[in-house]
């Protein structure tokens, strides 16, 4: 350009300037068009998403994408997560208040099972502590949990993190579903602290999908709200990547 005048600086800047307006009109109309709104939706329709509302759904994408099928799950409880939703039954089931004569009994962290024996692993545990003297409080807490305090269930989460780690085949998988809480007008991000703690441990945290809610379960304890009401949990993706 330094060989040419002023004049035609100004024409081919011109030129080049009008050409990339073209481009810019052809290019919108082309995202505007019909077949590539089409194009777009079918392809977001084949891709696996973060977030669901349904639970069912997520743990097919997490088996699909990840891990396989589910061979034990430490908390089965009723096996909700795989009656009449086409997610095949793991193997292996086990839970501290058996529901059925297929479950056997076991604390999450000290399952009875030999190292190194598992490629994947389910584990929903309770999320809420809140038990005063012997008793729990409010209605969700006496259905899901029998810890006093937070602390005290974070303290388990790990113990159940490293018997985990340790029954886990190499490259083996855990599906780890959590909420975070609020507990006497204080944040708990329990999401935060078992991806830490699992870090720790010798896992990857690999993955992560969140549960999207339509209603919840209002406490005894919100009609003076403080905090914004949680409407979604997660599921975890976490990999063995340490063997100890």
């Amino acid at each position: 350009s330094r060989f040419l005048g002023g004049t035609s600086r100004i024409l081919v800047t011109g030129i080049i300037l009008r050409i990339s307006q073209r481009l810019l009109a052809a290019k919108t109309s082309l995202s505007r068009s019909p077949a590539s709104i089409l194009y777009i939706t079918k392809m977001q329709g084949n891709i696996i998403k973060t977030i669901s509302f349904e639970q069912e759904e997520i743990i097919k994408n997490i088996i699909s994408l990840h891990t396989g099928k589910i061979e034990l799950d430490a908390t089965y409880s009723k096996g909700n997560f795989y009656n009449k939703t086409g997610i095949e039954k793991p193997s292996h089931k086990f839970d501290l208040f058996p529901q059925s004569k297929e479950v056997k009994k076991a604390n999450a962290n000290k399952i009875p099972l030999a190292a190194s024996s598992i490629s994947c692993i389910m584990f929903d545990p309770p999320f809420l502590a809140g038990n005063t003297n012997g008793k729990n409080t409010g209605k969700m807490i006496s259905r899901f949990t029998g810890f006093k305090y937070i602390p005290d269930l974070w303290k388990w989460y790990t113990e159940c993190l490293t018997e985990f780690h340790r029954i886990l085949k190499p490259k083996g998988h855990l599906i780890f579903k959590c909420q975070d809480t609020v507990s006497s007008g204080k944040q708990w991000f329990s999401h935060n602290y078992i991806m830490n703690e699992a870090e720790k441990i010798g896992y990857y945290n690999k993955d992560i999908f969140i549960l999207l809610a339509k209603s919840r379960l209002i406490g005894h304890n919100h009609s003076i709200q403080k905090h914004a009401r949680k409407f979604h949990s997660y599921f975890l993706v976490l990999k063995i990547t340490l063997i100890s």
